[in-house]
């Protein structure tokens, strides 16, 4: 009795321990295996190519959650950023930081396109024009000697972050021109711009430069939410005779992720699958606002405006399985914030007053 007693109390007392954290002292990445092999990277935003990169685990005094990620240098060196006392940059950092697609494994997965990304920022590569410049200064493409660090932090806990006390290198790297900028999509319907009424013009690469003033954009690029505000006609400019109680002659829309004709239903983003079909929201008018699911096809939105109006539009394609849409009647200003389950939606606020 006297030793189940012993026992017991023992195991009431390890319960009843915390770990202790403890700040890590020692850190290493491992030398890729094919370092020596070339290494090829991708200007192309949605590729999902990886290379590999396996670093020890710190010792936080116990088993911790920890996140790891990847700095690049093409110098060797890894300074940190300075700024002045007017927090102006004196001199830029000499590593760029690469985002682990698995970011709780210390076997890291890096994409090609941020490595691409990375490198092109520490050239200085920023526009097409500065690439442009660098190609015809005889900037190379192949045979970059790429340096490379492991960094672990625990998120939140102050002390934790610790980079690698090595650096390890890949040898034969070659660049693409990767520099990010938010990506767009295009409303085709009956619009108006000021020199001219538009029917729902061809969605095509002739027309291009046209959709430039119908485009949605990311106000954070990599969000896969797309935005913006647009005049949009009355019922009567955009189909002579309209009534409200012909839906044929309402002002109508749909969005296309890509300018290449009528027929490809996958990058329509639409009310409902089939060509023709329109879906009255009046409520848009009456409330001000309207939010619904959308799919890919060829239906339009509708709605019956008694005068020109600009109207404030987002598409998310987060889930692009599910895509949706947001309207608001006015100019808006679109941010993007997490909802309660942790999605991104879009976020319309008032602009300020000029």
């Amino acid at each position: 009795m006297a030793g189940m007693a012993l026992a017991v109390g023992g195991t009431g007392c390890a319960d009843t321990q915390k770990p202790v954290f403890q700040e890590p002292t020692t850190f290493t990445v491992n030398a890729p295996a094919f370092q020596d092999e070339f290494l090829a990277t991708t200007g192309d935003m949605e590729s999902k190519e990886t290379f590999v990169l396996t670093c020890s685990q710190p010792d936080y005094g116990f088993a911790a959650k920890a996140n790891y990620n990847a700095q690049v240098s093409l110098t060797g060196e890894f300074k940190d950023e300075v700024r002045d006392e007017n927090d102006e940059v004196v001199s830029p950092a000499t590593y760029a930081t690469i985002q682990n697609q698995d970011v709780n494994n210390a076997a890291m997965s890096l994409r090609t396109y941020d490595l691409a990304v990375a490198m092109c920022t520490l050239l200085n590569i920023n526009s097409e024009e500065s690439w442009e410049a660098y190609l015809a200064n005889g900037g190379k493409l192949e045979g970059f000697k790429v340096y490379m660090r492991a960094t672990c932090e625990i998120a939140g806990v102050a002390g934790s972050f610790i980079a690698s006390d090595n650096t390890v290198s890949y040898n034969n790297v070659g660049l693409s021109y990767a520099v990010p900028t938010a990506g767009k999509i295009f409303l085709v319907g009956d619009v108006a711009p000021e020199s001219e009424k538009i029917n729902f013009t061809a969605p095509t690469a002739d027309n291009k430069e046209f959709y430039q003033d119908y485009a949605l954009v990311e106000p954070e690029i990599g969000c896969k939410i797309y935005a913006g505000t647009f005049l949009m006609p009355s019922a009567e400019e955009a189909h002579a005779g309209a009534t409200i109680d012909n839906v044929d002659t309402y002002v109508q829309w749909r969005f296309f992720t890509e300018l290449n004709g009528w027929a490809d239903k996958s990058v329509q983003v639409a009310s409902h699958n089939d060509d023709f079909y329109k879906l009255p929201i009046n409520e848009l008018v009456e409330t001000g606002v309207y939010n619904g699911d959308a799919v890919y096809g060829q239906g339009n939105w509708g709605v019956f405006l008694e005068e020109a109006s600009d109207i404030t539009m987002a598409v998310s394609l987060v889930d692009p399985a599910k895509p949706k849409v947001f309207f608001r009647m006015g100019k808006w200003d679109v941010t993007i914030a997490p909802d309660a389950a942790g999605i991104n939606e879009p976020v319309f606020t008032a602009p300020e007053a000029e």
